[in-house]
């Protein structure tokens, strides 16, 4: 992969693999024969894709016509019959009336489906088309010249875990591309350089975490197929955003999952424990009762919305997806805008592939089409949805139903700036499952004797954090991977979810996390 490409896709995802599906097709009606290829870090496509997930077909009709004729894989598409949401106070539910469900909430005409198999799809479509998938390459740098980026670097391979050359040692190595599309998803690292390079939004880019399980039911599900529940309230403070959610997914299995606006204040809320409060809420419990946990995961979701996009265009380079945040909380759904982006930027590369400019393709045109498909107008109506929740849910619930009228940019805080020193939530254990079990059913895998990939800055700021923060790291990570043993933090980078929470919430700014060796990480395969 020495030679340089026309076009490198960063990201082996629904953005990513739409931009090509779509590139590839145009670049075929015009008769190009310009190189596309996609490099993730993933061993496989999907198996670092995780979301709830209730999808907009709509976007995969324009995609790829005929799609709903693949049986195999309808047979994980299953369309909402259902849809509720609930409140949940102390040991009660309350059941909120159609009519005070917020329009953009409404998820029928959607359909749930694993985002696993949705990307393992898409990789086999593009596959098909022409499009080369490389996956197990992790790419940690940026490369930029002269103010255009032209390409990536990947990571040095067969370090020991003192960074010591093995015999499989292979330098780091740069890709070079006349454009270089980053779908490299949520915090992504190298959409986080170029946003550091080139500019950010009005407001900074804020997350969520959301955790999730896949149950199986042997015998009677009694969740049932086709229905879609969202639930407030319970057990997130008054002061945390987010809420929790099940999703039918056939005859047997349902997700079920709590997200978490990662602007608390408390040092010691782990989400894990969160979510297993969650699962013993007698009104969940009940629902989800008979079941077994089969697979779990753990994932950030940006969610700053119109204001906290930064630059998504610049000389070189296109950034797509949740790597661009186009998440809008609102509707708790960022798929398919994840797909339309790709395909706009698919369409502003063609575009730009027949300019006669030389080596230089002109990228004019992306924001443009943006608009015309719907991504921009609708984060743009969204616009103060999630900063109308700083004050916590009972202020921002009603806020949040008239925010697209509010005349000004409502302002965010940084998630790492917005933990309070000796703030402390102090909830007890609520049983369930343990953090090890879930890590393991995530399939995290990676190689015991490398270099860690995530790294504390300055060890010595930890020992002050116990006191001011908690060593919050050693809550709010979901895979156990920070451990202090009283002297300092401990590292289990082996157990690393890739969800990104330690990239934006450490209070001290004290942890740097970069891709480790490709072809490492959790398998999720149902998520």
């Amino acid at each position: 992969m020495n030679t340089p490409l026309d076009v490198l896709i960063v990201g082996a995802g629904p953005a990513g693999l739409a931009t090509a599906i779509r590139l590839r097709r145009l670049l075929a009606e015009s008769g190009s024969d310009a190189s596309v290829a996609v490099i993730d870090k993933s061993p496989r496509p999907g198996y670092h894709s995780l979301s709830g997930a209730a999808l907009e077909p709509d976007c995969l009709d324009e995609l790829l016509p005929g799609w709903r004729d693949d049986r195999r894989f309808m047979e994980h598409v299953h369309p909402v019959e259902r849809d509720e949401m609930y409140f949940l106070f102390g040991d009660r539910a309350f059941r909120i009336p159609p009519r005070l469900v917020p329009k953009p909430m409404d998820h029928h005409g959607d359909v749930t489906i694993s985002i696993s198999r949705l990307t393992g799809f898409l990789a086999d479509r593009a596959e098909k088309a022409g499009v080369a998938i490389y996956s197990g390459y992790s790419a940690r740098e940026l490369l930029v010249e002269d103010g255009r980026v032209t390409g990536v670097a990947l990571g040095e391979l067969g370090l020991d875990a003192h960074g010591g050359e093995k015999s499989n040692h292979r330098p780091a190595e740069p890709i070079r591309a006349r454009v270089t599309v980053l779908a490299d998803g949520s915090r992504g690292v190298l959409s986080t350089q170029l946003r550091e390079r080139f500019g950010g939004g009005w407001n900074p880019q804020v997350y969520s975490l959301g955790i999730k399980a896949v149950v199986a039911f042997p015998g009677e599900n009694r969740f049932g197929m086709g229905r879609v529940m969202h639930t407030l309230g319970y057990p997130n403070p008054a002061n945390v955003f987010g809420g929790g959610f099940l999703y039918g997914m056939g005859e047997k299995l349902v997700s079920v999952g709590l997200i978490l606006g990662l602007d608390w204040k408390y040092g010691d809320l782990t989400p894990q424990r969160e979510f297993e409060r969650y699962r013993a809420h007698p009104f969940i419990a009940d629902l989800l009762k008979g079941s077994v946990t089969i697979a779990t995961g753990a994932k950030t979701i940006p969610e700053g919305g119109y204001h906290a996009l930064g630059k998504i265009a610049v000389p070189g380079a296109l950034v797509v997806g949740d790597g661009a945040g186009f998440v809008n909380m609102e509707k708790i759904k960022g798929i398919h805008y994840a797909i339309r982006s790709g395909m706009a930027a698919a369409e502003t590369i063609a575009a730009g592939l027949a300019a006669p400019e030389g080596d230089r393709i002109p990228l004019a045109g992306y924001t443009d089409r943006l608009e015309a498909r719907g991504v921009l107008p609708d984060l743009r109506r969204a616009r103060n949805y999630r900063q109308s929740f700083r004050c916590g849910t009972y202020v921002g619930a009603p806020l949040s139903m008239v925010q697209r009228w509010i005349p000004t940019r409502l302002g965010m805080e940084p998630d790492f700036d917005s933990m309070k020193r000796g703030a402390r939530l102090g909830r007890p254990d609520p049983g369930g499952m343990d953090g090890a079990t879930f890590v393991s059913l995530t399939g995290s895998l990676h190689r015991e004797d490398e270099p860690p990939h995530m790294t504390v800055l300055d060890p010595v700021k930890c020992v002050g954090c116990e006191a001011d923060y908690a060593n919050a790291c050693t809550h709010f990570c979901p895979g156990q991977v920070y451990r202090w043993d009283g002297q300092k933090i401990v590292l289990s980078a082996s157990n690393c979810l890739h969800c990104m929470t330690c990239a934006v919430k450490c209070p001290l700014e004290n942890i740097r996390w970069l891709p480790p060796e490709g072809g490492e990480g959790p398998r999720f395969k149902q998520m």
